[in-house]
């Protein structure tokens, strides 16, 4: 079936454990990590330990399993795909749930990462924000609507090699250019709260020591990339153990040197844009960036250009891998499946190119829309899906006992948590009302994910046990005997 290709693609597996690091990466590294060095020190390695566990539970033990699954049936391609199939909830919401918040939640995420993007290069380059946006998001959605998979695993060596060279290479440059005492010297002229020393330690977070919550808060959010449909949907596509093993290494070795470049390029950036005030915000800190850059020596442009290459392609590859799931889904579970129109087989790659193209129009509209933007905003709403995705999908995995009851009310119940807990002031606090997540101290992933877990094994317990085929399924899955 050609959804099957254009879901899944034909990749080796060094390309889809390069797929899912870039896409990991791509945004939250290029774009997001040197903006959070630059604004609150060091401190935010914790953050990044919290993506590299997120990484270590998704490919040692989650890839394995859904694999797997994958094998057994071969019609999964999706998330709600293998959700209707490992709980046999044809009939009931569970797939057109989960399709719905793959698909409405990531384009909204989309728009505001095109937004962000379109802010950045209006400020760089004076083009008009609508005609980026426009731009941007047509292409983009026509390229992965016509290539599929292959879009991403088929150039992801290319962005890779040019995304960590690059880095490597602005680090060095401004070592050399401007040299490490100068830089240091900067630094000490900056508006930093405590010391350089203290910006520079990662017990410290914005000046201020780091206390057990702050922790809490700042490694939990790097457990939000676990929920990421892209990236956990590339496993229906590994062959076996063998392959994920590959990938695995792959992983683990890029995004170990490209972090470490990207923090050194982050440490160094104060020292860059003195005597520049502190920004909080991540397209100034980007176009001031760019400036400085281009303004430091005779190679300082080429330089420069080297640097919104990185930063393009950031924005490139969260936006592809994002549109990617948002059509598998919004074709094979919405229209196919769910049974919204006939479909003409023979006609899917016209179809899906179609559908590709409303995505994008789409997305290009909420983007030009919104008004006020911020890095917060995007975290929101990837708070939202990943404490709705990932502990539904890690308790569909290693409990038996779950149904398909457990699994609506994980969905549910986690997609509602992130925004009840952060904004909703319902608790008395010294006379005033607070939200939990002002009364313990920590943001809202924690909690909204222990309550995800917690009601999905209280309603599937209330709830009638799951068929006795769907529980020697998930014993043959967990034992490997199909492997």
């Amino acid at each position: 079936m050609y959804i099957r290709k254009f879901a899944l693609g034909d990749a080796s597996p060094i390309e889809i454990g390069l797929t899912s690091t870039v896409f990991l990466t791509g945004f939250i590294g290029a774009v997001i990590l040197p903006f959070y060095l630059y604004l609150f020190g060091a401190g935010i390695f914790w953050e990044f330990l919290g993506v590299s566990i997120c990484i270590l539970i998704v490919w040692n033990f989650e890839s394995y399993r859904l694999m797997r699954y994958s094998k057994k049936s071969l019609r999964i391609v999706t998330l709600p795909g293998y959700f209707e199939y490992r709980f046999g909830s044809k009939g009931y919401f569970v797939r057109l749930l989960t399709a719905v918040e793959i698909i409405v939640i990531p384009i909204v995420i989309s728009a505001l990462v095109l937004k962000e993007a379109a802010i950045v290069l209006y400020k760089v380059l004076g083009l008009p924000q609508e005609f980026i946006i426009t731009a941007m998001s047509l292409g983009i959605a026509l390229m992965v609507g016509i290539f599929g998979l292959d879009l991403f695993t088929k150039t992801v060596r290319f962005k890779a090699i040019i995304m960590l060279l690059g880095v490597i290479l602005l680090v060095v440059f401004l070592l050399y250019d401007i040299g490490l005492n100068k830089l240091i010297r900067n630094m000490m002229e900056m508006d930093i709260l405590g010391s350089v020393s203290n910006y520079m330690n990662i017990l410290f977070h914005d000046g201020k020591p780091l206390m057990p919550s702050d922790y809490v808060s700042l490694i939990s959010m790097g457990l939000l990339a676990s929920g990421m449909p892209f990236m956990l949907g590339l496993f229906f596509a590994e062959k076996d153990g063998a392959a994920i093993n590959i990938g695995k290494i792959i992983t683990v070795i890029y995004i170990f040197i490209f972090f470490s470049s990207l923090a050194c390029l982050g440490t160094i950036s104060r020292g860059v844009l003195y005597p520049h005030k502190i920004t909080n915000s991540v397209s100034d800190y980007i176009s001031l960036m760019y400036l400085q850059i281009s303004n430091i020596s005779q190679i300082g442009k080429m330089t420069a250009f080297i640097y919104m290459i990185i930063i393009v392609l950031g924005f490139i590859t969260a936006i592809e891998g994002a549109f990617h799931s948002i059509m598998t889904s919004l074709y094979e579970d919405i229209i196919c499946c769910g049974r919204v129109v006939r479909v003409d087989h023979r006609k899917d790659r016209r179809n899906v190119i179609i559908a590709a193209f409303f995505v994008g129009i789409a997305t290009a509209m909420i983007a030009m829309g919104i008004k006020n933007l911020s890095i917060g905003l995007v975290l929101v709403f990837l708070g939202a899906l990943g404490c709705s995705i990932s502990p539904t999908l890690f308790m569909s995995l290693i409990w038996k006992r779950m149904n398909k009851f457990g699994c609506i009310a994980g969905l549910i119940v986690g997609l509602g948590s992130v925004p009840l807990f952060k904004y909703a002031a319902i608790f008395d606090g010294n006379g005033v009302k607070e939200t939990l997540c002002d009364i313990i101290g920590i943001n809202s992933v924690i909690p909204s994910m222990l309550f995800t877990v917690f009601m999905i094994m209280v309603v599937s317990l209330l709830s009638p046990e799951p068929d006795e085929k769907q529980v020697e399924e998930f014993l043959e899955v967990k034992h490997r005997i199909m492997e």
